[in-house]
């Protein structure tokens, strides 16, 4: 399996690069959110750093940006699942994730970010603050609301 970045470039044809090749035989759910992750670094880093990349005068992508970006990836590594990057032509990095039980975006720039999760039954949440500050939150949220684990099963006892 390979997985490769998608970022998709207007001002030119769409790229895409092999990021890393998975083994075809015994790999892990772990094996496979390693290669997630590290597909989403590399878009990270490779994120547009040029003016006008989408050909409709974007601002690039700065170094404290990716910088913040990686900073979040890492926190959500451990507890959630891999975000697909996007990049916006304000100069941030998007992080998403879609589910059939909604959706939630993370917004970074060069000094905040801004996060909500909108699940599609309940009330929406909302957050921003100093990019340097984001924490684990984010990613437990996301896990809760957009991928829910089975309960584990209740035993009743009959006396």
């Amino acid at each position: 399996m390979r997985v490769t970045n998608s970022f998709f470039n207007a001002a030119g044809p769409a790229r895409c690069e092999t990021v890393y090749i998975m083994p075809t035989k015994g790999v892990s759910r772990a094996g496979y959110a390693f290669a997630e992750f590290e597909a989403a670094r590399y878009a990270i880093r490779r994120a547009f750093s040029q003016p006008n990349w989408d050909g409709y005068k974007a601002l690039p992508i700065g170094e404290e940006t990716k910088k913040n970006a990686l900073g979040a990836l890492n926190h959500l590594e451990t507890l959630t699942r891999s975000p697909e990057i996007t990049s916006n032509p304000n100069g941030t990095l998007s992080f998403e994730w879609e589910t059939n039980r909604g959706f939630g975006q993370l917004e970074i720039g060069r000094t905040r970010y801004s996060f909500y999760v909108q699940p599609h039954n309940g009330s929406p949440f909302l957050d921003s603050g100093e990019a340097s500050e984001i924490n684990s939150a984010v990613g437990l949220l996301v896990d809760a609301l957009l991928y829910p684990k089975p309960s584990d099963p209740v035993t009743v006892s009959t006396r």
